[in-house]
């Protein structure tokens, strides 16, 4: 009977876990912006996101959450790490209503030193508020993004 038990157990762990969706990197474009997301697809779970304007020349980074104790409306300085190499944007806060916390965004421009490191590297760390996470980078289409996103 026991055994029975542990092995129902075990099949419902493992169902679980089959239901459940991992983040990836998903690029996408519309009519006008393009977006680079690491997200679970179909849903609003993002870890990280990039977008813009089409041929605009500049990419938002959007840091979902920041942590509680900033306020809407703050200039923060969003801090990314590639192999070693560190870069600051200035960014501005929102609210964050889905998670009851703060998210933030900077503007970048298409062409800076950044995406040409993000495109060699495995992984980055963002800072900002905080909050501290590192990001895998295999599947990101930082090509794609940067192509649409660069002025013509």
């Amino acid at each position: 009977m026991l055994r029975r038990y542990l092995l129902a157990g075990l099949l419902i762990c493992a169902a679980g876990s089959a239901w459940a969706q991992e983040r990836e990197w998903l690029f996408d474009t519309g009519d006008e912006d393009a977006y680079l997301v690491f997200g679970v697809p179909e849903t609003d779970d993002a870890g990280v996101s990039f977008g813009c304007t089409l041929q605009s020349g500049d990419i938002r980074l959007f840091v979902p959450e920041t942590g509680e104790e900033l306020k809407p409306d703050q200039k923060i300085t969003v801090t990314i790490v590639v192999e070693g190499k560190t870069f600051t944007f200035d960014a501005t806060t929102s609210p964050n209503e889905m998670s009851g916390t703060t998210s933030a965004e900077a503007e970048i421009p298409a062409g800076d030193a950044i995406f040409a490191d993000l495109r060699k590297a495995d992984r980055f760390e963002v800072r900002a508020g905080t909050e501290d996470n590192i990001f895998p980078l295999e599947g990101a289409d930082f090509d794609s993004l940067v192509r649409a996103c660069t002025k013509s």
